[in-house]
């Protein structure tokens, strides 16, 4: 299948995941990662790390942020809109669905990037109701491949919104999609102790709002990976002092224009058999 017939299907999938920045406004969200939807009936597979945005305590319990967690799905509008008082027309919009629950592997995520323990991923439920003023449509969900099969070299893509976005207000023109980037499985990463693959680094540009991207087969569109980090690195320049010395200046951060995955088998393999569903709080 064409790589732009695959996108197709890739697209309605993939969903903004950020927070209101008015309660009051459905419509105020700031998107801070990346998801998508795995399941028909709301389940959006991301990050570990965005999914902590989406948490908070109260009364000594930890749960989800509901009354502003969201997770915005992006596409054409299908209920009808009246124009001009009897025609109707299709429209490109966005609907924010509350995050009523997150899953994650427990304990605490490493401050570096770091392989040897439980994978940033989650998987997070939305309150779909709220869907049928949207679209009459089932929910289009992706489908989680087989990791084991990837190979360096191979062609894939990722879906996602590598800079955040805010939803639009006024007539200004604004982003109503996820991006689109295509590039190859750099490496397979072995680590000693570690069944392979166990990471994939990815020759694509990531940012920090690409986290939770799916990582796909630019044939099937099966997703082999989800995007979980990537490196900057400081350039220092030493210059000669005037006694003699050196002096070390670090300058502007470089990204390195690399990326690293999770491969869908560690989600098989750790996150289902050590996840509980918590307590869901209303701040």
């Amino acid at each position: 299948m064409a790589f732009q017939d695959v996108l197709q299907r890739i697209k309605p999938a993939v969903v903004g995941i950020g927070l209101l920045a008015d309660p009051s406004d459905p419509l105020s969200v700031v998107i801070r990662g990346t998801g998508f939807i795995v399941d028909p009936n709301g389940l959006v597979m991301t990050n570990k790390h965005v999914s902590e945005l989406l948490m908070g305590k109260r009364d000594g319990k930890v749960g989800v942020r509901n009354a502003i967690a969201r997770a915005v799905v992006f596409g054409e509008r299908t209920e009808p809109r009246a124009v001009a008082g009897h025609k109707f027309e299709r429209q490109w919009g966005a609907a924010p669905c509350p995050i009523i629950e997150v899953a994650s592997p427990p304990g605490v995520l490493a401050d570096d990037i770091d392989y040897s323990h439980e994978p940033d991923l989650a998987v997070c439920r939305m309150d779909i109701s709220g869907m049928k003023n949207f679209t009459s449509e089932p929910l289009k969900c992706l489908t989680l491949g087989d990791s084991s099969k990837a190979r360096e070299g191979d062609e894939v893509g990722t879906c996602g919104f590598p800079l955040g976005l805010r939803l639009p207000k006024g007539p200004e023109l604004h982003q109503f999609t996820p991006i689109t980037q295509k590039g190859i499985v750099a490496a397979i990463l072995p680590w000693p102790g570690v069944t392979n693959p166990h990471a994939f680094q990815l020759d694509i540009a990531v940012n920090p709002g690409s986290s939770g991207s799916p990582v796909f087969n630019i044939e099937t569109g099966e997703v082999i990976g989800i995007v979980f980090a990537a490196r900057v690195l400081p350039e220092a320049v030493r210059l000669p002092r005037p006694d003699g010395s050196i002096e070390e200046i670090a300058t502007v951060a470089l990204p390195t224009g690399l990326g690293y995955a999770v491969p869908s088998n560690r989600y098989r393999e750790k996150v289902r058999p050590v996840t509980k569903l918590p307590d869901v709080i209303h701040p």
